[in-house]
């Protein structure tokens, strides 16, 4: 209770101490609330917006640790600067939302990581002490959770009263309040509540408060689980042994987490293991450090083989990089005398930003390996036909390399531009078909019980508007500023203009009946997508310039469709 009085003190307090962080913080879920109430699409039309305000938020508060360990106040107003303009060229460099790709999200997600990492570390760059450290941690922990539930807590208890007032008093409260109310909660007052948790005074705490309930937690969960899944582990390898096989894929994600739970574990009990009567704790290390060796050697067997079978992805290449953070980390614990634990966050937020950016970057080196077996590949089929094999490996990375816009990396090989392609999936079935001189390979596309069907008109013509005031293009990932929307729902593809339904077709009967009659909807006649409508709201002509999706049996499911509408509105 003596909390919750002392909450609006320390409210105030975090804002003189954190205002950078928070003005960042109530402008951008102000901004956010403002899109949502225009009906403003946050994650597509404004996409870069909203990754780069959720991503400036746990930079700027690793950011304040770090200054509050320096000094001279121009270093902190540099790297406050520094960090401002660094979000500023970021957003700038993010692509509009339909030349995204996975590169894009992947990156975003990395620098969110290391955003949250540097907030383990950023008041100990220069300083080292291990009982200060471990209160600092707890703390952060501490903050955190409690945060979380504070803020859940009254997003959930709002939530319900709301519904209470809808229902009881028949009350009209549109959907968007309640996402209003999610960005409030969890952006204004699960930050405020979290950063009011952070004393000041970080260093020469001298006592360590270690709980009982955390060394419950520790001694008959957490290191009970950790040894389970070392006898698992080590049963497997045993196993492979044995039978002389190659290790399953899926042991390097065991390794990596078994091995990132072991130094949560002795960066937890660090302070207090050598003094610890329970044996387990005591002897932790070194015998936790000593019993990995063994696997990293399966780990590295395991991705090494994948690398080079299929050479590196971008998946291969932080998981081969997390291995050696793992061997790194794991000798210096075993042969420093200092141990100072820091260095676990500090060289895994090093790491992560090394791999973002650069030629030895993880999507550089991904895309340039990918590019050259395609290449090989490329150089085969000129002089025999591919296997099987090969060629379901030639369309697997000629769809890796279109879904992250690089396929015309390899059009000096192929002799032929590949800018026609425009799906990523059946990019290897038209370039196989582009090779061959045969349409076998794009005419239907099937992976066990699932299809995909695509159109593109490629052919220039000129679009008769006589009858007609004005014409939108649309499509279903990028939507007019009008409000001019198309989208897909039940089988129907709906045209809305300020909200009001003008008209609606059955566009998946529609493609059934093209692709029974045609097989590929690629042999329809480009007229055959041209539909006109006459209604009480006026008249309207509808283009399909290009769709795609996949089905499975009878459903159909379209993934994207551009369009060009001409309207007469009465």
């Amino acid at each position: 209770m003596s909390y919750l009085k002392e909450l609006p003190t320390k409210m105030n307090i975090a804002f003189k101490r954190f205002p950078t962080t928070l003005i960042w913080v109530i402008f951008g879920c102000a901004y956010l609330i403002v899109l949502i109430e225009t009906d403003s699409n946050l994650f597509r039309e404004f996409y870069a917006e909203t990754l780069v305000l959720i991503l400036g938020v746990s930079w700027l508060i690793g950011i304040q640790f770090l200054n509050e360990s320096f000094s001279n106040k121009l270093v902190t107003i540099l790297l406050r600067f520094a960090t401002i303009i660094g979000l500023f060229l970021y957003y700038c460099s993010l692509p509009d939302y339909e030349n995204s790709t996975d590169i894009t999200f992947t990156r975003w997600f990395v620098l969110l990581v290391a955003g949250h990492i540097l907030i383990f570390f950023a008041p100990f760059i220069k300083y080292w002490n291990i009982s200060d450290y471990w209160n600092y941690l707890q703390r952060v922990i501490t903050a955190i959770s409690r945060s979380a539930l504070f803020s859940g807590i009254i997003y959930l208890g709002l939530s319900l009263a709301l519904l209470a007032v809808e229902n009881l008093f028949t009350v009209d409260i549109h959907e968007e309040i309640y996402l209003d109310l999610l960005i409030i909660c969890l952006g204004i007052i699960n930050t405020f509540i979290y950063l009011s948790d952070f004393p000041k005074d970080i260093y020469n705490t001298r006592q360590i408060r270690y709980s009982k309930a955390l060394d419950v937690l520790i001694k008959y969960i957490l290191i009970p689980i950790i040894l389970l899944y070392l006898i698992i582990v080590y049963a497997y390898s045993l196993k492979i042994l044995f039978s002389w096989e190659l290790p399953e894929g899926w042991v390097s994600y065991l390794i990596t987490i078994l091995s990132i739970s072991g130094f949560i574990i002795h960066i937890i009990i660090a302070p207090i293991r050598q003094k610890h009567e329970n044996l387990i704790i005591n002897k932790f290390y070194p015998f936790f450090y000593l019993s990995l060796f063994p696997l990293l050697i399966l780990l590295f067997t395991a991705i090494l083989t994948r690398i080079f079978e299929y050479n590196f992805t971008e998946n291969r290449y932080f998981i081969l990089l997390i291995s050696f953070w793992i061997f790194g980390i794991s000798l210096y614990i075993l042969l420093s005398k200092k141990k100072q634990l820091s260095i676990v966050f500090i060289s895994l937020f090093i790491l992560a930003l090394l791999s973002l950016f650069g030629p030895w970057s993880a999507f550089n080196v991904s895309i340039k390996a990918q590019s050259n077996e395609l290449v090989n590949l490329i150089q085969k089929t000129k002089n025999e036909e591919l296997s099987e094999k090969e060629i379901e490996q030639f369309i697997n990375i000629s769809r890796y390399l279109k879904d992250r816009r690089k396929l015309n990396v390899v059009d000096n090989a192929l002799g032929f531009k590949t800018d026609y392609i425009t799906s990523y999936y059946n990019a290897g079935n038209l370039i196989l078909d582009s090779i061959y001189g045969v349409n076998k390979y794009s005419s239907i596309i099937e992976i066990g019980n699932n299809n995909y069907f695509y159109y593109k008109n490629s052919k220039d013509r000129e679009i008769d508007i006589i009858g007609f005031e004005k014409i939108v293009e649309l499509s279903l990932a990028n939507q007019s500023k009008e409000n001019n929307i198309i989208e897909v729902e039940d089988g129907y593809i709906k045209f809305s203009r300020f909200g009001q339904e003008l008209f609606r077709y059955s566009i998946i009967d529609d493609l059934k009946n093209k692709i029974n009659k045609y097989q590929n909807l690629n042999n329809v006649p480009t007229e055959e997508f041209e539909y006109y409508f006459n209604n009480e709201n006026g008249d309207f002509k509808l283009i399909i310039n290009s769709i795609n999706g996949n089905k499975n049996n009878k459903e159909y499911e379209i993934n994207s469709c551009k369009v060009l509408i001409l309207m007469k509105l009465n």
